[in-house]
This record gives C-alpha cells, structure tokens and sequence, in this order.
C-alpha cells in the first residue's frame, strides 16, 4: 500500500501548482502585463459556482519582463508561494468552503512603482475570461506591492469601488488620498510591525488616519505587530491558518462583498475583575456580555497580555474559558478579541489578582 500512497502524497502540490499558467494581456501604450494565473482544484467555467478573486502584488525584488523564466521570481513570497507550496487557495468561513482564483503580475523594471493600469487591466481580463464574483475581487500587496495597493485604491473612488476589500502589508507612505477609500465604503485590514525599518510603521498608522478621518462608515481595520520587523510578510501576515492572528486574512476576504452595507464594529466585553487566592488557582472569564450590532458574534479569542509567568487558558476561542495554574501572586491581564460573522473585531482587557492566601470564596 505504500509503495503506491506516498508518491501520491509527494506529487500532491504539483497536481495543485499545475493550475498556475503564464498570461499576458496589453495594457495602455502597448505596455505588456504579464502575470501568472491560479485556477483553484474544481474550478470550473460554466458552473454557477463563481468565485472570489485576489489580485497579488509582489514587492521590489520581483521585478522583470513579464514572463518565463522571470515570472518565477515571484513563486518566492506571499501568496505565489503559498500556491508554489502546494496550496489549493481554499478556506471556511462560516460554514461554507470557498476557493480562491488569483492573479499575480510582474511590475516591468523600468517602474520604480506600481502603477494602476497593472491592476486595471487584470479586473478587465478576469471578468471577460474568468468565472469570478465581480463584488468579490481583493487587492493585495507585500511593500512595494504594498503600497501599490494604496496608490489604486486610493486614486479614485471609481478605483476603490472595483474592489471588495483591500490588504495592503508592510507598505510604505504611498498612500494618496484616504477620502476616496472613505467615500467608496471599501473595507481594509492592513498589517505592519512597529519596528519595521525598511517601511517606517507610520505610513500604515497615517493611511488609516486618513481614511477615518474623511468619516469613514467602513472602518479601517489594523494589526500592528510590536515586533518582527519587515519580513512578517514571510510566516505571519499570509498564514493560512492562526498560528499569528485570529481570524486570518483569507478568512476576512471571504466575509466581505462590495454589495454590503459597511460594517459596524462588535463591542467587546471581557468582563468583570476577578481576585482569587493562590488556593483558588483557577478563575472563569467571561466575554457573554459582548456583542454586535448589526450581525452575531462568531469567535471569541483569549489571550494573557501580561502578569507572572503562570496561567493556563483551557479553551480560548470560547466566551467562557478557564484559566488554571495561577499559582503565582500578581495581576493577570487577559484580553478578548471578539469577532464578528464579517470576520473584523474589538477587544477588551480583564485583570484576575492572584494573592496568596486560602480560598476566596
């Protein structure tokens, strides 16, 4: 049996990576767009199924010509990689499985920037040639790429209304005009580390500014890392699963649709302090009193932000989980993220005082 399953396992991501083709399509001027194309496991032109796209964005070590064996350069990270690995692109989110179509294309060297018409003329080809959701297409970019996800939704609000949502990571001050993305109502998550010294984190904390400060009903969403510098783009901002943050950032493209009205935030409630003895050892959060104002709660994801070295959390992703092993004196905080059916959220902070002592009752 054997002899015959492994070779199967090990040819797997091949079969999976054989739905990445080379394409190219002309652009304004004759300016060729060459980019590859992924086609999930199971998709299918005349099925009623449609699905959602994602546009990649790579950064500046990428450039080229357009085509192979160029292209390749952009197998290296982000999303090519993880179609390179053997990824079918397929995720959950609230019951139901959904596989993504992607395109990535290749920024020709003459560009020190992206520049719009690269993402232009993708959304034109996918919805001639493609079966896509067209209320459904995602714009994402790693620095360079980054910022080039800034500059094409932020041109105009015809630009941003093309889109679903957008990611922009790592990027740098290339941000243009926030009141477009604010008027569009376009949804996004955007994700940085604080000591990033390739792309200062401040381009990332002035383009939410600028969106929210036109009056944004979509409000912008943000993860900031303390730390882990330029490169959270390898492991941490396209992990497929929670290994960095919870929910992850496929899941948040499948909640978003651009025929939603925008969003409103869930309030989160961790409840109230708790003191319990080192006899104790043991305490019940609680996070039921949270809510959402124009949806249902989803998941709720506990963590200790700080205190002494003991706590165990049993059950984090519940409303009520339970913390054991305080057998150290101090102060616990403990945080909840609660996240709503369109996969954004909010937190809020517990403390539990641990003192020496018998049972507190």
């Amino acid at each position: 049996m054997q002899k015959f399953f492994i070779p199967a396992l090990l040819f797997l991501p091949l079969l999976l990576s054989a739905q990445r083709t080379p394409r190219m399509v002309s652009g304004p001027g004759g300016n060729k767009v060459g980019f590859y194309q992924f086609l999930p496991p199971g998709y299918s032109q005349t099925s009623p199924l449609k699905h959602p796209l994602i546009i990649f964005l790579h950064g500046i070590g990428e450039k080229g010509m357009g085509m192979e064996p160029d292209l390749d350069k952009l197998n290296c990270c982000g999303i090519p990689y993880i179609i390179k690995s053997g990824g079918s692109m397929q995720f959950t989110w609230m019951g139901k499985t959904e596989s993504f179509v992607v395109l990535y294309p290749q920024l020709a060297s003459k560009y020190g920037t992206w520049q719009t018409y690269y993402v232009k003329e993708l959304i034109k080809y996918a919805r001639k040639n493609l079966n896509i959701d067209s209320n459904r297409i995602f714009l994402t970019g790693l620095s360079l790429g980054g910022g080039g996800t800034w500059v094409y939704a932020s041109a105009s609000v015809t630009n941003a209304k093309t889109l679903a949502g957008i990611v922009p990571v790592v990027s740098p001050c290339f941000m243009t005009n926030g009141c477009n993305i604010a008027s569009a109502n376009l949804p996004v998550l955007t994700i940085h580390a604080l000591d990033d010294v390739m792309a200062n984190p401040i381009c990332t904390i002035n383009a939410i500014k600028s969106i929210n400060d036109c009056g944004a009903q979509a409000i912008p969403n943000m993860i900031m890392y303390t730390t882990g510098g330029h490169y959270i783009w390898r492991l941490r901002a396209y992990d497929t699963a929670y290994n960095y943050f919870n929910p992850n950032v496929f899941e948040w493209m499948l909640a978003q649709n651009r025929s939603f009205r925008p969003n409103k935030k869930p309030m989160a409630d961790a409840g109230k302090s708790i003191t319990i003895s080192t006899a104790n050892g043991s305490a019940i959060l609680d996070a039921s009193a949270s809510a959402d104002p124009d949806g249902k709660l989803v998941r709720y994801v506990w963590q200790k932000i700080s205190g002494p070295s003991a706590g165990l959390i049993t059950d984090d992703v519940t409303a009520h989980p339970r913390v054991s092993r305080l057998d150290l004196p101090g102060v616990y905080t403990f945080q909840v993220r609660v996240i709503d059916d369109r996969a954004e959220w909010s937190t809020a902070n517990v403390k539990v005082t641990v003192v020496n002592g018998d049972v507190i009752r």
